[in-house]
């Protein structure tokens, strides 16, 4: 395991990395019990255009992570190709991976831009995101790989 950097050391003070630190980095997405989005079926945001809870008895593993889904037929486009439904940034923050920090996600306060899912922590964090929205997807962008390891 790496050393902790002072940035992230002051990070975990101040309370922004509340999700548990798991084996492989690309595993992101995990809540305390194991599930992406929290339980949310990451194809009703694309299909329904809303955060809809999944269901514990429709689920698949992916990536480390379970997912839930409302539907049978949401798993099966899930399975067929995952990565068109999986959250930007590994479901952290948006606006605080734009800054260049992780931050715990509500599952409920999202935004779909380019045919991507990004979530944010608070309705605040959103609209500040979407004030400068091309510019924090870019800086999100140049951010997330070296945050992605943390």
């Amino acid at each position: 395991m790496a050393p902790i950097s002072r940035r992230t050391s002051m990070a975990l003070m101040a309370g922004t990395l509340a999700v548990p630190r798991i084996a492989r980095a690309e595993s992101q997405y995990l809540d305390s019990q194991g599930r992406g989005l929290r339980g949310y079926d990451p194809v009703a945001y694309f299909k329904e255009e809303e955060a809809i809870p999944g269901l514990p008895s429709i689920q698949t593993e992916h990536d480390g992570a379970i997912w839930q889904f409302e539907f049978d037929g949401n798993q099966t486009a899930f399975e067929a190709e995952p990565e068109k439904f999986l959250p930007q940034y590994g479901g952290f923050c948006a606006e605080g991976i734009s800054r260049g920090f992780k931050r715990v996600s509500d599952p409920t306060v999202w935004v779909m831009v380019n045919d991507k899912l990004y979530v944010h922590y608070s309705i605040e964090a959103q609209n500040r995101w979407a004030e400068g929205i091309r510019e924090n997807i870019r800086q999100g962008d140049k951010n997330w790989p070296e945050l992605r390891e943390l």
